[in-house]
């Protein structure tokens, strides 16, 4: 699961299994679509292919790892935790005895 969070508002959130970086041409047209490798200039689509929300271009990357993705386009700024960053704390979690995780 990854989740888009907007830093200035902790209510606000959509979470989904899919998503993409989506490059578009100067006319609007979209020229290609990602998995990884945001971009400036790139928009981030949540749930592509049902409630799809999207972002307007991003504008900066503060941090790109493969945990969270911290950009601002040019009215928002975001954080995407992406699916390593909820592995690792119900990993620790398990490790100290709080849940039990189904994989292993």
């Amino acid at each position: 699961m990854n989740e888009l969070r907007k830093v200035n508002n902790e209510n606000w959130y959509r979470a989904s299994q899919e998503m993409r970086w989506v490059e578009r041409d100067n006319n609007g047209k979209i020229i290609g679509t990602y998995k990884d490798n945001p971009k400036v200039g790139y928009t981030l689509a949540i749930d592509p292919y049902k409630n799809q929300f999207q972002t307007k271009p991003i504008t900066k990357i503060f941090e790109s790892t493969n945990k969270v993705i911290h950009f601002k386009t040019e009215d928002e700024e975001y954080k995407l935790y992406l699916h390593k960053h909820f592995q690792e704390i119900f990993e620790k979690l398990e490790e100290e005895g709080i849940i039990k995780l189904n994989n292993k």
